[in-house]
Formats: C-alpha cells, structure tokens, sequence
C-alpha cells in the first residue's frame, strides 16, 4: 500500500505508475443495465494523437488490449475543454505539472495526508491530469473540499458529521459545475445514506459523469456507497499482472482500473521531482484513472450524457484479460483506445 495501514486508513484508497516523460503531440446498490450502443456524434474539430513515451506500467496498460506493454501511451486529445471535480481533502492547486489548470472550487476542510506524508487529493487529481501522470493531460481539475483528514483519522467527527460534509461538496457541484465534466469520488461511506444518494442523483440529473472507487475492504461494492449506486461508474483494483487486487468486488462494478504501484503527483517538500510510487493497491487510484478516460471521451463528445459515457467506458473496455477469480465482477480492463 502507499504506507503500511492504508486500507485501514482509507476506505476508498486506489491507482498508475506515472514516467517522468512529457507527451509529445502526435438509489439502488443495483447498477442499470447498459444501454444500447447510442455514440453521440464528436466534435466538428478531432483532437489529434498524442503519445507519451515511457508512462509507467498503468498508463501503458490502458491503452492496448494485449500485453506486452510497448512503453508509449497514445490517447485522441489530451481532455481539452472538460472538467474534472476531485471531491476529496484540499490540495495544493499550484503544483506545476497542472500547467495552471487546476483550481479550488469550494474551500472546505483540510488536506487528508497519509502516513507516509503523500497528499489523497493531489495524488488522486495528478492520476486524472498531471503532466507526467495523468490520463487527460489537459484536463482542468477542481479541488472540492469535502473531508477534515483522511477516513479513520477525522478525530471526534462522527459519521453523520462526515456524511453531512460530504453531502455539502457533492451538493456544490451539482449546482456550480460547468459541463462537459466528470466527478471523481475516491472514498466510500457506510450504508444508509441518503444524502449521499440524493446529492449523488442531483449530480447525475445535471448531466455530470460521476466516477467513484468501489471500496478496499474485500467486501461487496454495493455495500460501500458511492460505489453502485445508479449511474455511477463504479471501478475496482487490478494489479500489474492483470489480476483482482481483492479490494471490493461483485455486481455493482463496472470494470477495473489499474491500482497497484502507482505513480503521482506529490508535494515537491516531499520529494524534489514531484512525483513518486504507491505501493500496493487502493481504488481510491483506479478512480481517477478511468475518470481521465471519461474526460477523454468527452473531450470529443462535448455533449454525452452520463449514461452514454458509462456504456462507452464499459463496451469499449478489454474484455477477458484479468486472471483469477473476480469474485463476482465483471472481466473488464479499462482501454483508453478504440472509436470515439
């Protein structure tokens, strides 16, 4: 794990092997069923090919079907013009590989700092956005506050007080986000929640692609809210060997996301580059990861909807290739690739 007691510490924890090149321009825990294949038509303007070469294993890995990995990560576009909502700790909105395309939406609560000093939120915005690390490179991302310490570590909060903080940020977003734009919800709460799923719903009826981490406990998803409810894409962790990490699993996920071994971005007082690994896996990192992708989508297809881009995310995502037993889940590796 990123340090030794993190699925303890955090609940929704998840994530990508970042490189250190540069791009270079080229309320049910029942999931709905998929729709029918409804590609809304792209932008009169298509992004062109950009690849990245040397990105670390994840980033690699969700671009191509088949293993062996080539050392390149080629996406259409880079996410111009979309939004990415981080709803997590606050998180320093000036580190440079955000180019100046990161900001805080709503100023609540505090950072949550894990125990080996790494920032959640600016780890998990750096796998959606980040220069070095992230899927949609250009991408802008908006940090909203919505915890006071990472889970486990809230002091005398209660889990009411919890649910009612988080509620406030998911609520700011439904009413102040700019389309096109993906949520990312890296954590999960104790079931029942209607607030969550109220606000949850209010995000999705605004027409936002909500993204969230199916949990690490190694228990069921559906039990585990955001994770499963309507509409929600719900991710669960694979490894670099193409396997379950066995965090949370079963019906209410959608498909899986790199999560073992990740590289993001990181306080420089921490380290000088910038950037540096997790260790183990976490879903709070395969999260964000199919976020980027989802603000890859729309970055040509400015006007699909959330259901839309949840059945892209899953149709369009590599059939067959985790090993093992999924307990449940669904065989489905996110691929970056393929019609847009």
């Amino acid at each position: 794990m990123l340090a030794t007691g993190l699925a303890a510490l955090l609940i929704g924890v998840s994530g990508c092997s970042g490189g250190d090149s540069a791009p270079e321009s080229g309320a049910s825990n029942s999931q709905p069923p998929v729709p029918p294949s409804a590609t809304p038509p792209p932008s009169t303007v298509r992004p062109a090919e950009v690849t990245q070469r040397n990105p670390g294993w994840a980033l690699d890995r969700i671009d191509q079907h088949q293993r062996p990995l080539n050392q390149r990560f080629s996406t259409v576009g880079e996410g111009q013009g979309v939004t990415v909502y981080v709803v997590d700790g606050l998180f320093d909105v000036r580190h440079s590989d955000f180019g100046g395309r990161a900001s805080v939406g709503l100023k609540a609560g505090v950072a949550c700092s894990l125990e080996d000093g790494i920032d959640h939120g600016l780890f998990v915005a750096g796998l959606v956005a980040g220069r070095r690390t992230g899927v949609a490179k250009q991408a802008k991302v908006v940090s909203v506050g919505s915890s006071y310490g990472c889970e486990g570590g809230e002091g005398e909060v209660t889990e009411a007080q919890r649910v009612a903080r988080l509620a406030k940020a998911l609520n700011w977003v439904a009413d102040h986000a700019t389309k096109p734009a993906v949520v990312n919800l890296s954590f999960n709460v104790s079931p029942p929640v209607p607030a969550i799923t109220a606000s949850v719903q209010r995000i999705v009826d605004a027409g936002l692609t909500v993204v969230a981490s199916a949990g690490n406990d190694g228990e069921d998803a559906c039990k585990h809210p955001p994770a499963g409810l309507p509409k929600v894409v719900t991710v669960a962790a694979s490894t670099e060997a193409d396997e379950d990490a066995g965090l949370n699993h079963g019906r209410c996920v959608d498909l899986f996301a790199p999560a073992e071994n990740i590289t993001s971005l990181v306080d420089k007082t921490l380290v000088p580059s910038g950037i540096a690994p997790s260790e183990g896996a976490a879903t709070s990192w395969a999260a964000p990861i199919v976020s980027g992708a989802a603000a890859l989508y729309l970055s040509v297809h400015r006007t699909a909807t959330p259901e839309e881009v949840r059945a892209w995310l899953i149709k369009n995502a590599t059939q067959g290739a985790l090993k093992g037993p999924l307990q449940g889940s669904p065989n489905r590796l996110l691929f970056t690739g393929g019609p847009r």
